[in-house]
């Protein structure tokens, strides 16, 4: 993240380590209790979600791919598919939390995120959501843990 970004945001409401080379589904799963304190009670079409991540779907994508070069498209496994694409941590997170406003999934991590920010209290000032919940997300890779961050982005200031 550069120096500028950092010092913009408050500090994250949570910020959790998440397990280094899991599955998207896997490392998700682990951070919806963690998350639960934020999101719980904010079900329903007023609330948003705004994703920002550099390497989601990255590894199903890989796992998916390599099952099918190996035994064949018709035998890789379908249940992981869904998780190749980039917007599907955004997806999870709205389908756990009831989430129904708007979802947007940024990509190229910290350097976006800043403009998710902006956006995000662009659509509170709009009054096209209610709430907008920002999740920072890096899925931990190559042995490294991952990390996730997240905010409620205040109506106004912040």
């Amino acid at each position: 993240m550069t120096a500028s970004v950092a010092h913009a945001l408050p500090a994250p409401a949570v910020a959790l380590v998440l397990p280094a080379d899991a599955l998207e589904r896997e490392a998700l799963a682990g951070a919806f209790d963690g998350l639960a304190a934020l999101m719980d009670g904010a079900a329903g079409p007023a609330s948003a979600l705004f994703v920002v991540a550099d390497n989601a779907g990255r590894a199903s994508a890989l796992k998916f791919w390599a099952d099918a070069q190996r035994s064949g498209v018709g035998l890789a496994n379908p249940d992981l598919f869904p998780w190749c694409l980039a917007n599907s941590p955004g997806a999870a997170l709205s389908r756990r939390f009831g989430l129904a406003g708007p979802n947007v999934t940024w990509l190229d991590g910290p350097a976006v995120l800043a403009q998710a920010w902006q956006a995000a209290h662009d659509l509170l000032r709009s009054g096209r959501a209610g709430r907008v919940f920002l999740v920072a997300l890096r899925l931990g890779q190559d042995g490294q843990a991952g990390a996730l961050r997240a905010w409620e982005v205040p109506a106004q200031g912040g």
